[in-house]
């Protein structure tokens, strides 16, 4: 195999596991919408569930390609991140730790999509008290998170997140990574 012909392993150089967490995010949106027009088509429950399963993968893996990314693109960059606040900060200040003062903030919907994300993110790993309360003062009532976990919420992740890996891209790509985007990522046959 000629990947590995240096060392052990891949060289580190070309991992790049963000990019192999947002691809998977991207199949696992795929998976659920078949699963969910398996359920519709056939009314068995079990196809329902493996919908939900592909939707609450499909969060917590745009999340972590997400947070990946932006790590690699301040790592890129030379440039450490300063205060405290976790990776959503980290995006939100990014364009000028990395761009510098004179590039443009991220835009507003970008922002409400890493934030909404991450509340749902923290629900579905978490699920403690401080998850809970965001999700609710997001207008999920408490008993109808599954309902909003299906096909729709995992196509409506990889659309809001191609539109902020495309911001956030134009904002310092030029110094560090392109955005990610659904469009240009393989998916293999055994993914469908």
């Amino acid at each position: 195999m000629p990947w590995l012909k240096r060392g052990a392993g891949l060289v580190a150089a070309e991992l790049f596991p963000a990019a192999m967490l947002y691809r998977r995010a991207c199949a696992t949106a795929y998976q659920a919408r078949k699963r969910a027009t398996e359920a519709a088509e056939t009314g068995r429950f079990e196809r329902r569930l493996r919908e939900l399963d592909a939707a609450v993968e499909t969060v917590v893996l745009a999340q972590a390609a997400a947070e990946g990314w932006i790590h690699r693109a301040y790592h890129l960059a030379e440039v450490e991140p300063r205060g405290a606040g976790g990776w959503v900060a980290r995006w939100e200040a990014a364009p000028r730790a990395i761009g510098g003062p004179g590039t443009r903030d991220l835009d507003a919907e970008t922002v409400r999509t890493l934030r909404w994300l991450s509340t749902w993110r923290n629900y579905l790993v978490h699920d403690d008290a401080r998850a809970r309360e965001r999700l609710r003062a997001s207008g999920i009532d408490a008993g109808s998170e599954a309902l909003h976990l299906n096909a729709d919420m995992a196509q409506t992740v990889i659309a809001r997140m191609d539109d902020a890996f495309t911001d956030i891209g134009a904002a310092i790509g030029w110094r560090t990574l392109a955005g990610l985007n659904s469009a240009y990522l393989w998916r293999s046959h055994d993914e469908r």
